[in-house]
Parts: structure tokens; C-alpha cells; sequence
């Protein structure tokens, strides 16, 4: 999971790094005009800024938004229309629901209070209007803050300009100066005893004016003082920047921002330049590995000196990234050199195994499928190198989906979304690499299915149906496509994609692909309401896996799939005997995510059967491998079944917090629940049953709590890691009392889900004084969080 989910009050803003300089006036008239318009885009030159400020304003804001701030980064995508996958994918949204992508995402914000922080919208600034458009239209309470070199161009649209840090008007201002103040902060973080000193003030008052006060430059020429004294800078600089004259515009300062970069790069060693270039290849993050793998062995100290001249950006997790502005600069110098310069080695030309990944027989070859050169080789050769890593990388993960490092796996693939969807752009792009793009498809099917990115699948589907109809390859891309649109609920078109899938596979005599297709139908089958069509096929995959073996998790969870047949129809020991089949081989390969769903089935058959506290011992672990591996759909079915299995205990209070939290889940996954008619009647059943119990007041205020909680916290309630009720329901009636009229006016809008803007909006009063009201009632309360508020204020409204 790459952030908590939508619901869960959380937010994904990054910390900062180094300190944020100045841009007094820009926060307030940032802040004024989020308050007055909901789009709000702020835009100006590369590396003037943008994100740092937008991402400073988003965390001042982000409490006064009942749903937090989201930051969406956009510069590794180019694909335009994974936009609403990839904004989707920040606010923690499965990628499970079908149809409409965009609209999708705009259902499930339609009741939010949030500000979306798309930074980064130049490359993509009609799918980013389009998008904004939608959600702003769907969405009333939403508020967008973007960061373009160009607007949106919408109506509803308020540009506001980002111009570069102020300049000293004269020596003895300089200290009071941003810009400034900016060298000088990131000067002592290479020369720590760096002072700004009346000698030097003078030389770093004029860097600061040739340099025009954007940040960037300002921070590229800082890393030169290992080397020089600021004087000696000024006077390198001085002839460089003669040309540009003394003017302000836009045009101008990109001069400036590009000038100062080409400097940064004449200064670099051939080495570092050459690096600097291959680089550009990477379309956001990657790791030492993958750079030697594609820009040749033994370029660690090379990468390393350019991350000490801020040219490549390092994080604690030795995970590497240039700024878009280095990036594009390094990929200029990449396509110039073109054919002139193809290095010593060759793209190799080798396969990255011999096996046959993916859903089928887990490669096992020796291959590596990449050249040894050390040159830097041409964009195209590179680029190919890249494919060719990552297709290794699908393999490789593919072999060991099925052992002990499977979350190790899961968690890396995830890691490379964007190198990975770069290397599948290549493939169905470039002329001749369609095949290859056809096998990382394949090789990436059960990744895809494991953590629920059914559209991202389906599209990369899409692409190799196109490429070789008939062949073995294409029966498998089928089969895909067809698994995918099923498990979307898209029967209609899941159907005769698994059909014809099952006519090429009995064609060409490839059983495992015939035990995978009958596995899907059956799924199909099953949620259809046919259990007896569902049984036969799903029988008849296990026959086959267990005659062949079992290639990938998703064979290995036929075992379920077939044992929740067994409990609609009454089989209950047959269940049973399934999973512990389906534990043993998880034991032995040390698969999880196949053991957590036969480990929830068993539970609900043990609740069928009425052993309740072996039901919950098998659920509770379940829960705990899901929550590992961030799988909220099983996440969301666990806490319907512990509810469940909480009501039959009598622990009504455990099971109404779990029910509300489960309901949350559902809303957030906004997917199918594919488990059959007798599913929703089960939970609706239980959930009857607890308010019975507990009255329908209480058993609001313990379902409301739930709802409102965090996902984290919802899990610590399920594990029995935390209680039930809310520790604050029943807050001392002299805490209460102390609260002013007003105050407790605010604490009820705030428990109808109001933001800060819109209570004073309600109640005619200034955000600010709304803010300061909120503070005063958590610091009376002792409370930390809006939803322990709520909380309380529910529980009030119901007991008094």
C-alpha cells in the first residue's frame, strides 16, 4: 500500500530536507487564494521553486481539511491516461474497480474534504485540466493546489506566479535577504563553517543577482565552494552570464536557470558528464543496481560525486532520483549524441531466463539479457539496456513469488511502478520490442492480481493482445485480460477472453495454461451464483496444478477458491480439507498470501460449523499477513468475518466498531464484493443482531467510531490490540462543561464532518479564529485528533 487509505486522516507530504528559506508574502497569498478558489496553480520557471513552496503550504493547510492533503508527483508519468490511476494510487485507492477510471475516482471524492497537491503538470497539463475539471465538478468540498510551468487554462483557474527569491538592492541589505539567505544556509551545508562576513558579502550579493535569485542555481553554485572561494565563483560566472543582460522575464530567468546548469555540467568530469546523461534514462527513483546494470559496472563513486554537486538526489534507502530539470538537460546531452558516441559495449541482445515466467513455470534461466559495454552507448541502446533490467527484475520476482521473499518481492516491484512502466512503454512502442513487452506482461500478471492493480493490468493487456494473435504468448495475454476484466466484475468481457484462451491452450497442448483458464472460469462461475459450474471448473484446475505443479500464488489459491464453493454449498469438512492442502504446500514453499485467503476461508468455515474461537484464531491470521502485504480487500472481508464471528461471542461492542470500519473500507475500495448473494445477507444479518444488542444508539456510536478511525487503528481493535469503545466516550462531565457555547457549537460541525473553512463559513467567523477555537477545545478535552472528537460528540448526542 503506497498511503493510508482515502478515509484514514493521514497525509503522504514528504519531510522536508533542508531548511525552507523565506517566501513570507507567497505563503499567506497562497493560503488566501486556496481559501477563495478551489484550483489554484502555481507556476513559474524550473527550479524556481514550485513544489517546495507548494508542498510548505500543504502542510500548513493540511488540518484545516477534515480528509488531510495528498501529494500527487507526476514527473515519472507519462503515460496521460494512468493520471487518475496514479492520483488514485497516492489518496491509498485500490485499483480494483472497474469502468470509468476518472469518474471512478471522482465518486469516491465526491463527499471528501481534501486539498490534492498535483505537482508537476507541464508534461501533462490537458489530462491534468481534464481530470481537475471532473473532480472539482464531482467533488465541492475538494480543493486542488497544482505546480505547472504553464497554467491549466481552466475557468475556475487561479494562476498565482512563483518568482525567484529577493534580491539584495544594495551590500549592506544582503543579510536580510532570501536569496541570500539560501546560499548561505546550503553553503554550510558543504563548508559548515561558512559566514556570511563583510568581505564576502559583496561577491555573494552579486551571485545572488547574476544568478537571479532561483533557488536552484543558487544551490548548484553553493556545492562549488568545495572547490573555490565564492569570489572565484562570481568571477567564472561573470563572462557566462554577461550575455543574458540584466532583464526579469520568464524567458530570462530560464536562460538563467539553464546557464547555470550547463555550468554545473562543464565543471563535472567526461565520467560524471557521461553519467549524468545515461542517467536521464530513469524516469524517477532507482538503486545503485539498476544504474550499474544500464550505465555500466563500477559507477558507484561517479554517482556519488554527482550527489554531492546536487546534479542526483540521495534518500536513506539508497534510493537515487534527479530533478526534472537535471533530468531533461541530461537527456538533451543523451539524444545529441546519438550515433556519434556508442560506447565500447552493445545493448546486449541476450534473454533475462530461459524459463517461463509469469502465470506459468517461474524462469529459471541464467540469462541476464543485457550488454557489457561500459560506453555510453546511444538513448536508444540505453533505454533498451533499461527495458532489459527491468524485464530481468520481472523475472526474478516472477521465480520467487512463491517463497519466503515473496513481500520482499512485492514490496520492490512496487517500488519500480514507474521504471517498470517505462520498460513496458518501450516494448509496445519501439519497433521490433513488441515481444518482449508481451513476456514482461505475462511475467507481471500475478503482481498485478496479488496487490489488486486490476486496471493498471488491464491496460498493459490491451497493448499485447495486439502483438502476436494465435501464439502461445497471446493465449497467455488473453487468459490475462480475461482473469483481469473478471475479477473487475466485467463479466461480459472477461468471458470470451478466458473462451478464447481455452481453445488456444487445448490447440497447443499447454496445460498449465488450461489449468489456469478452468481456475478463472470457475471464479466466474462463482460469482456468478452458479456454484455447480464453479465446482466442476475449479475441480478440474486443481487436477491439473496438482498433475504439473503449481506455477504462481494465484494456481496455488484454487485450493480457496474451490473450499468457498464447499461453503455455500453446506460441504463444510470438504473446506476444511482443501485448506489445510492449500496451508501444507504454503508451508513447504513458504507462500503467504495464498495461505491468508485459505486461512480466512477455514475460518468461515469454522464459524459455519460453530467452533468461534478457532474461527477467530484463523482470521486474526489472515489479518495479520494481509496487513503486511497492505491488501485491503481481504482486509475488508476479515473485518466482516471477525464481526461476524465477534456477534456469535457476544462481543456486540468489538463487532459494531468492526462493521463501521468495514463499511468505510468498502466505500473506499469502491470494488465488487465478488463472494455470492449470501455474503452481504451474513454480514447484514450479524450487524442486526449487534444493534439489537446493544441498542440502536450505542450501536451507532460504536459503528460511527469505527468509521471514523484510522485504518491502523481499526486493526489494533480487530487484533484486540486496542479496546472497542472509544476512551474518550465518556469524558468527565466537568471537562465538558468547561466548553464555551461557541466551542461546543464548533465540536458539533466538526462531528457532521465540516472542515475549518467551511465552519466559518457556517458560522460567519474568520478560518483563523476557527483554528484557534479547535485548539482551545482539544487542549480542554485532551484530545489529539478530530475523530476522538467526533467520537465524543456522537456518544453525547446519544447518552444525553
Amino acid at each position: 500500500m503506497t498511503a493510508p487509505p482515502l478515509g484514514q486522516r493521514s497525509d503522504n507530504l514528504p519531510e522536508d530536507v533542508t531548511r525552507f528559506i523565506g517566501r513570507r508574502r507567497e505563503l499567506t497569498a497562497i493560503g488566501e487564494a486556496i481559501g477563495r478558489h478551489r484550483l489554484v496553480t502555481l507556476r513559474g520557471v524550473g527550479g524556481v521553486g514550485k513544489t517546495r513552496l507548494a508542498l510548505r503550504v500543504a502542510r500548513d493547510l493540511r488540518d484545516s481539511f477534515a480528509d488531510g492533503c495528498r501529494l500527487v508527483s507526476l514527473s515519472s508519468l507519462r503515460a496521460p491516461e494512468l493520471l487518475a490511476r496514479t492520483v488514485s494510487d497516492a489518496l491509498g485507492l485500490p485499483d480494483e474497480a472497474g469502468g470509468n477510471a476518472p469518474q471512478a475516482l471522482a465518486d469516491v471524492l465526491a463527499t471528501r474534504e481534501l486539498l490534492l497537491v498535483l505537482d508537476t503538470c507541464e508534461h501533462l497539463t490537458q489530462a491534468c485540466a481534464d481530470l481537475a475539471g471532473l473532480l472539482l465538478t464531482a467533488a465541492p468540498r475538494l480543493r486542488i493546489l497544482a505546480t505547472s510551468r504553464s497554467p491549466l487554462d481552466l475557468p475556475a483557474e487561479h494562476p498565482v506566479l512563483i518568482t525567484p527569491l529577493e534580491l539584495p538592492s544594495d551590500d549592506a541589505s544582503a543579510a536580510y535577504c532570501d536569496a541570500v539567505t539560501l546560499f548561505v544556509d546550503r553553503a554550510r551545508a558543504v563548508v559548515p563553517d561558512f559566514i556570511l562576513t563583510p568581505e564576502n558579502t559583496p561577491a555573494v550579493a552579486e551571485l545572488c543577482r547574476r544568478l537571479d535569485g532561483i533557488p536552484l542555481a543558487l544551490e548548484l553554485a553553493a556545492v562549488r565552494l568545495r572547490g573555490m572561494p565564492v569570489e572565484e565563483i562570481v568571477a567564472l560566472l561573470s563572462h557566462r552570464f554577461r550575455v543574458l543582460g540584466s532583464s526579469r522575464t520568464a524567458i530570462d530567468r530560464h536562460r538563467t536557470l539553464r546557464a547555470a546548469v550547463s555550468w554545473s555540467y562543464e565543471l563535472c568530469t567526461p565520467a560524471e558528464q557521461r553519467l549524468w546523461a545515461e542517467l536521464s534514462v530513469f524516469p524517477g527513483g532507482f538503486g545503485l543496481a539498476a544504474a550499474e546494470h544500464i550505465c555500466g559496472p563500477g559507477i558507484g563513486a561517479t554517482l556519488q560525486r554527482l550527489v554531492e554537486k546536487s546534479v542526483v538526489n540521495a534518500d536513506p534507502d539508497d534510493r537515487y532520483q534527479m530533478l526534472d530539470t537535471m533530468r531533461e538537460f541530461g537527456a538533451e546531452h543523451l539524444d545529441a549524441a546519438g550515433a556519434a558516441d556508442t560506447g565500447t559495449g552493445t545493448a546486449g541482445t541476450g534473454t533475462a531466463g530461459t524459463g517461463t515466467a509469469g502465470t506459468g513455470t517461474a524462469g529459471t534461466g541464467t540469462g541476464t539479457g543485457t550488454g557489457t559495454g561500459t560506453g555510453t552507448g546511444t538513448g536508444g541502446q540505453l533505454r533498451a539496456r533499461h527495458r532489459d533490467y527491468y524485464l530481468g527484475l520481472a523475472e526474478r520476482a516472477a521465480a520467487g513469488s512463491m517463497s519466503p521473499a515473496q513481500t520482499t518481492w512485492l514490496t520492490w516491484l512496487g517500488e519500480e511502478t514507474a521504471n517498470l512502466r517505462m520498460a513496458l512503454d518501450y516494448s509496445f512502442t519501439e519497433p521490433g520490442e513488441a515481444q518482449a513487452g508481451l513476456r514482461m506482461t505475462r511475467l507481471l500478471l500475478s503482481y498485478w492480481l496479488m496487490t489488486g492493480q486490476f486496471t493498471e493490468g488491464r491496460r498493459w493487456h490491451e497493448l499485447a493482445l495486439a502483438v502476436d494473435p494465435g501464439s502461445r504468448e497471446d493465449a497467455w495475454a488473453r487468459f490475462g485480460a480475461g482473469v483481469l476484466a473478471v475479477q473487475q466484475g466485467d463479466f461480459a468481457t472477461g468471458a470470451p477472453l478466458l473462451a478464447r484462451a481455452a481453445a488456444l491452450a487445448e490447440a497447443g497442448g499447454d496445460e498449465d495454461l488450461t489449468a489456469h483458464v478452468a481456475d478463472a472460469r470457475g471464479a466466474l462461475a462463482f460469482y456468478s451464483g452458479d456454484t455447480k459450474t464453479a465446482y466442476a471448473e475449479h475441480q478440474e484446475a486443481i487436477a491439473g496444478y496438482e498433475r504439473i505443479g503449481f506455477t504462481d500464488p494465484p494456481a496455488l489459491v484454487s485450493y480457496g477458491r474451490l473450499a468457498s464453493v464447499c461453503l455455500v454449498m453446506g460441504e463444510l469438512d470438504q473446506a476444511v480439507g482443501l485448506c489445510a492442502e492449500c496451508l501444507r504446500r504454503c508451508d513447504e514453499l513458504g507462500d503467504q498470501w495464498a495461505r491468508a485467503t485459505a486461512l480466512w476461508v477455514r475460518g468461515a468455515a469454522r464459524w459455519l460449523a460453530g467452533e468461534n474461537a478457532a474461527a477467530i484464531e484463523d482470521v486474526l491470521a489472515c489479518l495479520r499477513i494481509k496487513e503486511q502485504l497492505g491488501d485491503q480487500h481481504t482486509i475488508a472481508m476479515s473485518f466482516d468475518l471477525l464481526s461476524v464471528c465477534l456477534v456469535a461471542t457476544e462481543d456486540f461492542a468489538r463487532a459494531a466498531v468492526l462493521l463501521g470500519a468495514g463499511e468505510k473500507l468498502w466505500e473506499v475500495l469502491n470494488a465488487p464484493v465478488l463472494m455470492g448473494p449470501a455474503y452481504a445477507g451474513i454480514r447484514d444479518s450479524a450487524r442486526a443482531t449487534a444493534r439489537s444488542a446493544l441498542g440502536a444508539e450505542r450501536f451507532a456510536v460504536l459503528s460511527a467510531h469505527g468509521s471514523a478511525m484510522p485504518l491502523s487503528a481499526a486493526l489494533a481493535v480487530a487484533k484486540g490490540e486496542a479496546p472497542a469503545a472509544p476512551a474518550d466516550a465518556a469524558a468527565p462531565a466537568a471537562e465538558a462543561k468547561s466548553l464555551t457555547r461557541r466551542e461546543r457549537e464548533i465540536a458539533a460541525l466538526v462531528a457532521d464532518g465540516l472542515g475549518n473553512r467551511e465552519i466559518a463559513e457556517r458560522l460567519y467567523l474568520s478560518k483563523r479564529t476557527v483554528d484557534s477555537h479547535i485548539e482551545h477545545i482539544f487542549a480542554k478535552l485532551g484530545f489529539s485528533s478530530r475523530t476522538q472528537l467526533a467520537s465524543w460528540v456522537l456518544g453525547r448526542r446519544f447518552t444525553t
